[in-house]
């Protein structure tokens, strides 16, 4: 059983050292917070199931002067959403590790256990991108005729044009940089003041983003253009277990995402255990109003 104890806080034990420790070094992730997340609250108490209804298409027809109205009966539908991934992260502090160790270390190592338990879900979601039909290859890098045509095929697909996102690799936003009208002042004056403010983050009616979970497979990245629809993700707050049943637990939350905190003494090894553990489910939902969009890694 592998523990933190002195040697690995031998550091922090001569003196007195800044709380704020270098720790783990976080990803930018930011998929979590893009995706469809409306549905949440079915399972806010039960369920690890998530039924998402939509109604079936309707019709317009013509109404000629002194005939009735034509009633439809469109079929509606269910998607449904599997809660299927418990993820969990755990360690224990030693006794003798906490008391001469200077910092909180409980809170440090809780923060990079939240902070890779985000990552996770981030990455989960980054690798939906296999199972979008829609694909561009940009073989000569990230350009604008890349952003044009993922454009073209979310327009063609009557994705609305509000809450359209475009999340990179760190390579592809490299060349995304490169893109005269992106650095151009005077194109970006030329879309009004208001978003010419924000244009460093918007090109193409899309808000563009960095994500380091982004996948990576060969020397391909798989960056993803999409309209929030087109995929799904919820998380449901765990239960706390009943009072005096040997364990301390609440919920914390990082970058939405609720994480249960469990505490507990493990009287073999005389220290402090933890867990950080969540519930979730990610899906695509509506295939044509995403795109995967290839470019070769640097």
């Amino acid at each position: 059983m592998a523990n933190i104890t002195t040697s690995q806080v031998a550091d922090s034990t001569p003196t007195i050292i800044a709380a704020q420790a270098l720790g783990y070094l976080k990803a930018n992730t930011v998929l979590a917070r893009l995706v469809n997340r409306d549905y949440e609250n079915e399972v806010a108490q039960y369920g690890n199931v998530v039924k998402i209804p939509y109604g079936g298409s309707l019709s317009v027809n013509d109404k000629s002067g002194g005939s009735a109205v034509t009633l439809q009966q469109p079929d509606d539908a269910v998607y449904t959403l599997t809660l299927n991934k418990h993820k969990e992260v755990s360690f224990l502090i030693e006794d003798l590790a906490r008391a001469f160790a200077r910092p909180d270390w409980f809170s440090v190592y809780a923060a990079d256990a939240m902070a890779v338990l985000a990552e996770q879900i981030d990455a989960d979601i980054a690798a939906l991108y296999s199972g979008l039909s829609q694909t561009i290859t940009a073989t000569a890098g990230l350009s604008e005729t890349t952003f044009r045509e993922a454009r073209r095929l979310l327009n063609a697909a009557k994705a609305p044009l509000e809450n359209r996102y475009a999340v990179l690799h760190e390579d592809a936003e490299y060349e995304m940089l490169g893109i005269e009208k992106v650095v151009n002042r005077d194109y970006a004056e030329s879309l009004g003041s208001k978003a010419a403010g924000a244009f460093t983050g918007r090109f193409m009616g899309f808000d563009v983003f960095l994500d380091q979970k982004i996948v990576t497979t060969g020397s391909q990245c798989k960056n993803l253009f999409f309209h929030r629809n087109a995929i799904v993700m919820a998380n449901r707050p765990l239960p706390v277990a009943p009072a005096g049943q040997g364990v301390n637990q609440r919920v914390m939350a990082e970058d939405g995402i609720a994480i249960r905190v469990t505490m507990s003494y493990d009287h073999d090894y005389l220290g402090a255990k933890f867990t950080l553990d969540t519930l979730y489910g990610v899906a695509e939902m509506r295939d044509s109003h995403g795109v995967a969009v290839s470019t070769t890694e640097i």
